[in-house]
């Protein structure tokens, strides 16, 4: 029968003889080999009766009550009894603590868990655990790419987006030794309705970079993707149309409400310069209803609209700020389509109102932008039928900061990309959801 304090510490191969408590507070757990253990040869099995001495060792353990109580370990040197056996002196290995081994597998495992999934540093674990950095390091590293090494499995729908990986600072060129500006960008890969997470992280945030890794995956597999969710960017919808030639381009919501929205901000500030000669402050009408200009034209009373436009037409005689107000509701009028079907003479008789009343305003902003929402026109009404967007990319750009923020930085890319994709795979992820997780 295992007694009280050897199966609180649990450790497989080794029981408890003595606990102590040291001058800081530490417990001293002194322990030693278990009876079915004691001078069993590693390589042949057979078990010694002769000893060569004793040595003592200090694996590092898990937590065990209220702190990582020290162990010391004194176990037996032996002589080998098979005269077959190339192993002629060994020293006691257990189940729990492996030979030559200074950290146990169950505190490794948990090194690895508290990096991945608690997202902490590896400088704090190592620390806790009174370890080399390299030491949990090595842990992340094997238990991560055993995870996230693997082909993806077959995607409908794909997002593309570009994340920061750093600022951007003078390198030195190995190849010609010269110095360059380097804009460090890395290119995030998404599965949108499927459960695998960020597929992949590739450097740069080039056409080139996403067909080059389109290129490395099996045809069979590019030719399921439908649909390719990216933000306003002409690089990556180069990339979808000679990488994914079959498949739909998706112009992203978020990015086109934004754009409009840029579009009236600039409007907004051109009427102030050319009126005041300064930027604007808050005595100026325009600028104190800068951010109800914003706002949705269903989230405003028809009292408030009226008085909110009274106040401009004071301000900008020319109603400049006005059409492009209601240029940016017609766009969201389109997209609100989503939310009724996605009929597609709905669509049309919008974009046709859209388009009608971007002709007949003089505003050279929303010129422009009626020429962007044309360039885009295809991609925005498959946008609107299929109601697909871009958002667990965007949501998976915030992880990628997160996870940045936690290692204060990384000087190593592969160990970046690596920590990210375990934070944005949660198949991956040996977490517990939360109470609002769970009623989601």
């Amino acid at each position: 029968m295992v007694d009280g304090s050897s199966l609180l510490l649990d450790l497989d191969g080794v029981v408890v003889e003595s606990v102590q408590r040291l001058a800081d507070g530490t417990r001293l757990v002194g322990v030693l080999t278990a009876a079915e253990w004691v001078g069993i040869c590693p390589d042949c099995g057979e078990r010694s009766t002769r000893s060569k001495g004793w040595v003592a060792t200090s694996p590092r353990d898990v937590q065990v009550g209220p702190d990582r109580p020290i162990l010391r370990w004194r176990k037996r040197k032996w002589l080998c009894p098979s005269a077959v056996c190339k192993r002629t002196v060994f020293t006691e290995a257990v189940p729990g603590v492996p030979a030559r081994a200074r950290v146990t597998p169950r505190a490794k495992a948990m090194m690895a868990t508290e990096v991945l999934d608690k997202d902490r540093s590896v400088a704090a674990v190592a620390s806790d655990y009174r370890c080399g950095w390299h030491t949990v390091h090595d842990r992340v590293i094997t238990v991560a790419d055993a995870a996230l090494e693997a082909e993806p499995a077959p995607v409908v729908v794909l997002g593309i987006d570009e994340t920061r990986r750093g600022k951007a600072k003078w390198e030195t060129d190995p190849d010609t030794g010269r110095r360059r500006w380097v804009d460090r960008w890395d290119t995030g890969l998404v599965d949108i309705t499927g459960d695998q997470g960020l597929l992949a992280q590739v450097n740069g945030r080039n056409s080139q970079t996403v067909i080059d890794w389109l290129a490395q995956r099996d045809p069979g597999w590019s030719a399921q993707i439908t649909h390719v969710a990216i933000d306003l960017s002409a690089v990556y919808a180069r990339a979808v149309r000679l990488g994914l030639p079959g498949a739909i381009v998706i112009a992203d919501r978020f990015h086109l409400v934004k754009k409009a929205n840029d579009m009236l901000d600039a409007v907004r500030r051109r009427i102030t310069w050319a009126q005041r000669g300064r930027r604007g402050r808050k005595i100026d009408v325009e600028w104190i209803n800068r951010r109800r200009l914003l706002r949705g034209a269903e989230r405003l009373s028809a009292e408030q609209r009226a008085t909110l436009f009274a106040k401009l037409l004071s301000a900008d005689p020319n109603e400049d700020i006005a059409a492009a107000w209601i240029a940016k509701e017609l766009l969201r009028e389109l997209l609100s389509c989503t939310d009724r079907g996605g009929l597609r003479y709905e669509i049309t008789a919008a974009l046709d109102r859209f388009y009608r009343f971007c002709a007949a305003c003089k505003v050279p902003e929303v010129i422009s932008f009626a020429r962007t929402i044309e360039n885009w026109q295809e991609p925005i009404i498959a946008a609107v039928q299929t109601g697909l967007t871009n958002a667990r990319t965007e949501g998976y750009n915030r992880i990628v900061k997160h996870v940045g923020r936690i290692a204060f930085g990384f000087r190593n890319p592969d160990n970046q990309r690596r920590r990210v994709r375990w934070a944005c795979t949660r198949r991956s992820r040996q977490v517990t959801p939360n109470r609002h997780q769970r009623h989601c």
